[in-house]
Formats: structure tokens, C-alpha cells, sequence
């Protein structure tokens, strides 16, 4: 029996060696490459939840471009935080995508930080060019800083899970905005933007914002997304035509000013006078 065990204690490692000659080295070696993969393992089963970057983008790769897609079906075309969520999703689903929870939880995480976009893709083309048209505003930004800001009416609140990260609609008198704030180099300030943001009516006025609630924002500091809440004001249907200005004032840069026409048109009567017209 002692023999046995000995012969079988040197086949073992015999194996266990001529494995690690034979495989991949990868960057970092064939040990640190058995130890990611040993990680990889115990992430599988929730079991280990400090993967490196290398190992995530993996872990991606394996998973994504592999199994199911070219790198390039995926990799150009960004989406939304909550479109890439719902994608990982429905790949989970298929036996081919072989996704534990926790592999689709991070492989989500991944591609929101590194393939995301701020314009929807999954909501109706009419939709969007009425957000785009009637509550959507950008600049051009200034130090390669850039804001998009997406005015949301009460009436129109239940697009908040299409454009707002991981956000439901709210039933409140508040005034919101979806607000972006992207650089492309940079590394974004840690401003709170209800200190340096407020609301004008008809050019006067002036009114703070209340609350500036971050949602997401990337592992590089390149993107953020957030709601900044002012107070109520009128703006329904019934609301004499004005103006509504938000005005950002960031530290050491020139102020941004932001404009909406008041009313904001009803999206179904916009869809159905633009159908009775063609």
C-alpha cells in the first residue's frame, strides 16, 4: 500500500508539472496563470470576489467573445448601463453562455465601465428623437469636460429606467434632471453638483438644487451619471410658453447654461399629429 501511494504521489506530480510546462504562460508566468485560473474557479462559485482587471477582462473574453460573439459585435457598439445588464441577462439564460450569477454579475459590472453609452438603444426611435428634441441638452464642453442633462417632467418619469442607471420612477413634486458628466482624458473633479447647480425661470427666479444623487460612475473617473433634484415648478400642459434655464457653475471654469422651452410638448400628441401629417 505504501508503494502504491508513492507511485501514485510521483504520477501526481509528474502530471501536475508536465501540465504547467504544457500550458499557456500568459503575461505573468504559468504559476500566476494556474493561480488567476484558480481564482477564476472559486469566483465561479461566489467563493472569491477580489478578481485583478486582467482577470475580469478574462473572465469577459472566455465568456463573451469566445463562446457566442466576436469581440467587435460587442466592443462596437456601446449601450447603456441598463441595456448591458439585460443583455448579460438573457445570455445567462442560454446553456451556451454557462453563467453562474456571479460571473454575469461582473462580466455586467465590465462591460458598464468600459463599453458604455448615454443614449438608449432599446427604446423606440420615436422615443428618442422626442427625448433628444424636446428634454435633452448638451455642450461641448470645456477642458475636455462635457455635461448631457435630460430634463424629466412628471409625465415622463417612466423613462427614468431606460436613462438613469439602476433608477425607478419617482412620484414627487421635484424638478429632475439626468445629468452626465463625461471626460475623455481627464480625471472628473469630485464636485457635488447641488452646490454649484441651479434652476431660472423666464431668465429670473433663481432657485438651488436640493439634492445631487450619483448613480454610477466608471473605475477610470471618466464617467458619471447622477440626478440632481431642484424644486417643484410648473410645467404641464396647462403652463403659459416660458423658459427653463439650469445653470452649472463649475469651480475655476465658465458657467453652463442649459435651455428648455416650457411647455414640454405631450409625447402622444406629438406621435399622432406627426401621423395624421404623413
Amino acid at each position: 500500500m505504501l508503494s502504491l501511494a508513492l507511485f501514485t504521489l510521483v504520477l501526481g506530480t509528474i502530471s501536475f508539472l508536465a501540465f504547467v510546462v504544457m500550458i499557456e504562460p500568459g503575461p505573468g508566468g504559468r504559476l500566476q496563470y494556474l493561480a488567476s485560473t484558480g481564482r477564476l474557479l472559486l469566483h465561479r462559485y461566489d467563493l472569491f470576489d477580489g478578481l485583478t482587471a486582467g482577470e475580469t477582462r478574462r473572465l469577459y473574453r472566455s465568456a463573451c467573445t469566445r463562446r457566442c460573439h466576436g469581440k467587435d459585435v460587442i466592443e462596437k457598439t456601446p449601450r447603456t448601463a441598463l441595456e448591458w445588464g439585460q443583455i448579460v441577462a438573457r445570455m445567462k439564460k442560454q446553456a451556451k453562455a454557462d453563467l453562474t450569477g456571479t460571473e454575469a454579475r461582473t462580466i455586467t459590472e465590465y462591460l458598464q465601465r468600459n463599453y458604455l453609452s448615454n443614449v438608449p438603444t432599446i427604446l423606440p426611435d420615436a422615443t428618442m428623437r422626442f427625448v433628444k428634441k424636446h428634454l435633452w441638452r448638451l455642450d461641448f464642453g470645456e477642458s475636455d469636460l462635457y455635461f448631457d442633462i435630460i430634463y424629466l417632467p412628471a409625465g415622463y418619469r417612466h423613462l427614468m429606467p431606460y436613462l438613469a442607471f439602476k433608477s425607478k420612477p419617482r412620484d414627487s413634486d421635484e424638478t429632475l434632471f439626468i445629468v452626465y458628466v463625461n471626460t475623455h482624458t481627464g480625471i472628473l473633479p469630485r464636485w457635488n453638483l447641488a452646490d454649484i447647480a441651479a434652476i431660472r425661470i423666464d431668465g429670473k427666479h433663481e432657485a438651488k438644487a436640493t439634492t445631487w444623487q450619483v448613480l454610477y460612475e466608471d473605475g477610470q473617473q471618466h464617467h458619471r451619471q447622477g440626478i440632481l433634484a431642484f424644486p417643484a415648478i410648473a410645467d404641464g400642459g396647462g403652463a403659459q410658453a416660458g423658459t427653463l434655464e439650469i445653470v452649472i457653475r463649475p469651480p475655476a471654469m465658465r458657467e453652463r447654461v442649459f435651455h428648455w422651452r416650457l411647455p414640454i410638448p405631450d409625447a402622444a400628441l406629438v406621435t399622432n399629429t406627426a401621423g395624421e401629417g404623413s
